[in-house]
């Protein structure tokens, strides 16, 4: 529709319900209230400590490691992480990345951090 359109501001208008309005911070808050975890939690289990405090209130934008570690943290499904970095406006898991592909596994398969990131270590790629 994009592509065939002679009207970007029309186009706008008309697909205004269609665009993400909620910010990362946002969408992590209704997470972690839907899957009844505390943020402490969250930052334990991901490993990355008082920096997840940071990405939860705004103050600190969190690289794609960083939100990748919080959806570990979060035991987040894979279609929650992608939504997660879409908001975050990086890059989706793609599967054709070796890493990436560890990634999706220790996330399909609910694995801790440091187990996903022992594999990353044995495959020789670049861990959290």
């Amino acid at each position: 529709k994009i592509r065939e359109t002679t009207d970007i501001e029309h186009f706008m208008e008309e697909n205004e319900s269609n665009f993400m309005r909620e910010t990362v911070p946002e969408y992590l808050d209704r997470l972690v209230a839907e899957k009844r975890l505390k943020v402490s939690e969250v930052a334990e289990r991901s490993g990355q400590g008082d920096y997840v405090y940071k990405v939860f209130q705004g103050t600190r934008k969190a690289s794609r490691d960083i939100l990748l570690a919080i959806a570990f943290g979060m035991q987040l499904s894979l279609e929650e992480t992608q939504v997660l970095l879409r908001t975050a406006g990086t890059a989706q898991l793609d599967p054709r990345s070796r890493r990436d592909s560890v990634v999706i596994y220790g996330l399909c398969k609910k694995l801790r951090i440091t187990d996903v990131c022992d594999i990353l270590y044995e495959l020789k790629e670049r861990i959290f």
